[in-house]
């Protein structure tokens, strides 16, 4: 017994657009990406550096290009007219402090109590590292200094310094090559 074919039912659904709706007629087309750039972004700086390689190569790029400022020529020309370390005036606290040596074996900067009291300056916190001394000696400074803005020929860098005990003949500062790289200045 043949069956007889069965009538294929064609089930269209009826499409719907927004424009089929009585409350969307108010409202022109909705755009995702107006929507999307209109938002404010919840993203820190640093996230987005992190995330975004584009973004950190650009802004690597930016910084490099700053305006640092460099120590004078005069600074230069001392250091190369001498065959020895500079001995230069330095502002600070606004007070002139004479007699500083600049020295590029210095590992750290260095200031006497007394010129730690001319300058009006405090203690800061403990120093934890003992200081070879030029003669040989071992030193342990007595605390360190931190942030002293120091002038020098209108240039000014913030600093760290070790205080120490001053001894007879002693620099009243030292500053040595964490000055000489934040200063820019060419070595000498």
């Amino acid at each position: 017994m043949a069956r007889a074919p069965k009538e294929k039912k064609k089930n269209r659904r009826q499409r719907f657009g927004f424009q089929d709706f009585p409350i969307s007629r108010n409202f022109g087309p909705y755009l995702v990406v107006k929507d999307v750039g209109s938002q404010k972004a919840d993203i820190t700086i640093g996230q987005l550096v992190a995330m975004v390689p584009s973004a950190r190569r650009e802004l690597r790029k930016r910084l490099s290009t700053l305006k640092v400022p460099k120590v004078p020529t005069p600074l230069n020309a001392i250091a190369a007219e001498h065959k020895c370390d500079p001995i230069i005036d330095v502002q600070c606290n606004g007070s002139v402090l004479r007699g500083v040596l600049v020295d590029g074996g210095a590992g750290v900067n260095v200031m006497t109590i007394p010129a730690m009291r001319y300058l009006g300056l405090k203690i800061d916190r403990p120093a934890s590292v003992t200081l070879k001394m030029a003669n040989k000696r071992v030193v342990r400074p007595e605390g360190i200094i931190s942030n002293v803005v120091i002038t020098i020929m209108r240039v000014s860098t913030i600093m760290d310094f070790h205080v120490v005990l001053e001894e007879d003949g002693a620099y009243p500062m030292i500053l040595g090559r964490p000055w000489l790289t934040k200063s820019h200045a060419r070595n000498y």
